[in-house]
């Protein structure tokens, strides 16, 4: 992907570039431009070709769009819509700046102030993602399930950001993808 791009949603992007690469997905930055000379930074997470193919992953790309899409709480990355682009689902989310907490803590040992008040972040996201109602007004029970360094941004204005809920587990109406006999995540 590159250049200029139109989505189904009847916005226009131009990537800027890649910020990460995946098995899974490939998330780069991207301007993303509407009418009336409307213009936002965005990061679009693009479902990898290798394994759109491939059964399970287009849903779970489209699960974890719509699972972030009931969530709202400061410490996880917000979504503001799932599109096509180039033929590629796409989801279109909050640019975190910033850095993760891997490399963070590669730099040294975070001192134990800082880092309660990253846990306390973290598990009041985790915690509001769990008991978060979906459509049906029934609670999703979503449990994360890939909790680690690399997936813990912390901002230059010192926030922290939650990121890839693509292979959470949550009770929802709107569910395409099932990975509860699998294993997915970090151990």
């Amino acid at each position: 992907m590159q250049g200029q791009i139109s989505g189904t949603d009847g916005q226009r992007y131009e990537l800027v570039g890649e910020i990460g690469r995946g098995g899974f997905g490939t998330v780069y930055r991207a301007k993303m431009r509407g009418s009336g000379g409307f213009e936002k930074t965005v990061a679009l997470k693009v479902l990898n070709p290798e394994v759109a193919a491939e059964p399970g992953f287009a849903e779970r790309l489209r699960d974890e769009a719509r699972i972030l899409g009931l969530l709202q709480h400061r410490a996880i990355v917000r979504v503001d819509d799932l599109i096509q682009l180039d033929g590629a689902w796409t989801v279109v989310m909050e640019l975190v700046g910033g850095t993760d907490l891997k490399r963070i803590v590669g730099a040294g040992p975070v001192p134990v102030g800082p880092a309660l008040e990253i846990i306390e972040e973290v598990a009041s996201a985790l915690g509001s993602a769990f008991s978060a109602r979906g459509s049906t007004g029934n609670p999703v029970h979503l449990i994360h399930r890939d909790i680690k360094p690399s997936n813990i941004h912390l901002t230059a204005a010192g926030e922290v950001k939650v990121l890839d809920f693509g292979v959470a587990r949550a009770e929802f109406q709107q569910r395409e993808s099932v990975t509860r006999s699998l294993f997915f995540g970090s151990i």
